[in-house]
């Protein structure tokens, strides 16, 4: 019995430690005329924090936010954003 809730309780810990993780929405190029960027950081896993992190590593340091979505019914986050040189 005690083996099975070692298991269990492994498991259970693996399965927190991997929600906390999440699952990070990539970063698409929709203009590649005009080098805009579009990113989801939606959901309980992101925050606005995240888009930010995404916008930063992809520009590789500044960029203009051209539009920010927030809908706090379902947690959806989006932004739009371009490098800055």
């Amino acid at each position: 019995m005690k083996q099975v809730a070692l298991v269990f309780l492994a498991l259970l810990l693996s399965s927190c430690a991997q929600l906390m993780k999440g699952q990070q929405q990539p970063v698409t190029l929709i203009d590649a005329k005009q080098g805009t960027y579009f990113t989801s950081c939606s959901g309980t896993v992101e925050d606005w924090g995240s888009c930010n992190d995404k916008a930063r590593q992809t520009c590789k340091g500044a960029y203009e936010t051209l539009n920010k979505l927030e809908n706090p019914v379902g947690g959806r986050r989006e932004l739009t954003f371009r490098c800055v040189k």
